[in-house]
């Protein structure tokens, strides 16, 4: 987790400080909506994630903080709208208002966590290097033959694609079982795709056709090139750098998170029918009953 480092006008009048007993902090105000003040940390906080690129003109700069705080005046008078309304009353708003503070609750978690990840040496940026040389030396770019398409709903289909060698077979099985794809060629760099699954494409026949998973469809891949393209200089200190803070964060959250979470997990009780498979088969006896009314 790396947090997006912005510049320039309002961003640098302050920072946005969290106060015990959750009150907010108090700022420069930069607008009043209907009697009540939008502080310069609100602004702050509509502007995460801009991405400023670093050679905006001032001018530019100040645009965009304009147009971010016209959002929020926007949504301001909105939303006293809707209050006059009653809508903060519905036990719809209520439902929402819960899931989105813990939504935030857990991405300031995961920021806490990342910022206590210190960044590596140079002797640890190097030596990582050196011990990855699938990376970085010996950089490989395979050219694939790609056909993505719906997953079937019964995924023992899948049993059939295992035997085929070629990509047109592919094809011909997905018209015969009804599926719609797409097939165009693709590039999987081992520096940047999913290490698991570099780590199976090195140890695959060059000729095997392989069959992964992507969000709610499925991909058939054959590479038909390799090239070998070293990542050195600047470019291999970055993803260097960056691997290993993730690996850092990753034990972090290993070592810190997950016990608490296993823990607060085993002493969650499910309503009958609701339990996860997981959770069922550990329990090994039904779920507790709904209490009393």
């Amino acid at each position: 987790v790396k947090a997006a480092l912005m510049a320039g006008g309002v961003l640098l009048l302050a920072g946005c400080g969290d106060k015990e007993g959750g009150e907010l902090e108090k700022g420069q105000v930069v607008a009043t909506v209907n009697g009540k003040d939008v502080t310069v940390h609100e602004l702050n906080a509509e502007l995460q994630g801009a991405n400023l690129p670093p050679n905006i003109s001032g001018e530019q700069k100040k645009q965009v903080e304009q147009g971010a705080l016209q959002q929020v005046v926007n949504r301001r008078i909105l939303s006293d709208i809707a209050r006059e309304r009653g809508l903060d009353k519905t036990p719809m708003f209520l439902v929402q208002q819960k899931r989105a503070e813990e939504s935030i609750l857990v991405q300031m978690l995961q920021r806490q966590m990342g910022s206590a990840v210190k960044q590596p040496s140079q002797q640890e940026v190097s030596t990582f290097i050196a011990q990855n040389p699938d990376l970085f030396a010996e950089r490989k770019i395979f050219t694939v033959d790609q056909i993505q398409f719906q997953t079937p709903q019964n995924p023992q289909l899948l049993a059939k694609y295992q035997p085929l060698t070629t990509m047109d077979q592919v094809v011909g099985q997905l018209q015969q079982d009804g599926l719609q794809f797409r097939r165009a060629p693709a590039k999987l760099d081992v520096a940047t795709a999913n290490p698991e699954l570099v780590q199976q494409v090195l140890k695959m026949p060059r000729e095997e056709i392989f069959i992964i998973p992507a969000g709610r469809t499925m991909v058939a891949n054959k590479i038909t090139d390799t090239q070998v393209q070293p990542l050195t200089g600047q470019d291999a200190q970055r993803l260097a750098t960056a691997l290993i803070q993730q690996r850092k964060f990753q034990d972090l959250v290993k070592n810190d998170l997950e016990p608490k979470v296993k823990k607060a997990e085993a002493e969650v009780k499910y309503q009958a029918g609701f339990a996860p498979p997981k959770a069922a088969q550990k329990a090994g006896a039904p779920a507790a009953p709904a209490a009393a009314k």
